[in-house]
């Protein structure tokens, strides 16, 4: 039986470099943004549309027509794509998969470590300008908005709320180390 870690994150915590950490440590798969090429590719669309829909709740009007026949918003059809993938993904190999629905996708699996990664505002701030590289107007608001279109999209997808506790196995507060956080996850998930 495979073993999966999920790990959502805030934007800005170091959730995606400490996925990579320990599937170094663990010799696992690790799945991120190849979770939504497979989904442009099942799907048909160029890859920057499908990742665009994938950060966007659907705004539940935008049913197009094909064929004669309605199909369901481009961004649900990306959800519906992705969930399917990422079970097929943890139906047939042990691996990390860094997600913001996973969680929930995966919630009818046993063997899944469901990680949350955060910090506070300002470490996030910090670590988008001076690690990520990215340069913005105001940051702070950058930081927060994107914290909210997870929130939003997690909200909607699913029946859980972002970020709650009784959601994750573990929470970490990346301000501990990025290597420090890796190490927590790898001894948690040899208890799986």
């Amino acid at each position: 039986m495979p073993k999966i870690i999920t790990i959502a994150r805030e934007y800005g915590s170091g959730g995606r470099l400490i996925a990579q950490k320990v599937a170094d440590m663990l010799g696992l798969v690790y799945y991120d943004n190849q979770i939504i090429d497979l989904a442009a590719e099942e799907l048909g669309f160029d890859i920057r549309t499908i990742r665009k829909a994938s950060q966007e709740r659907s705004s539940g009007f935008l049913y197009t027509m094909s064929g004669g026949t309605f199909q369901m918003p481009l961004n649900d059809q990306v959800f519906a794509t992705q969930s399917k993938i990422i079970r097929h993904l943890a139906s047939h190999d042990s691996c990390i998969i860094v997600n913001g629905c996973a969680d929930y996708i995966l919630e009818d699996f046993s063997q899944v470590l469901r990680v949350f990664i955060h910090a506070p505002i300002e470490s996030r701030v910090k670590r988008v300008r001076d690690d990520y590289k990215e340069v913005h107007d105001n940051e702070l608001k950058y930081v927060k908005s994107r914290d909210k279109k997870r929130e939003n999209y997690y909200n909607y997808y699913t029946t859980n709320k972002w970020g709650a506790l009784k959601n994750f196995d573990l929470t970490i507060n990346s301000d501990f180390g990025l290597d420090e956080a890796a190490k927590i996850i790898v001894e948690m998930y040899k208890q799986l």
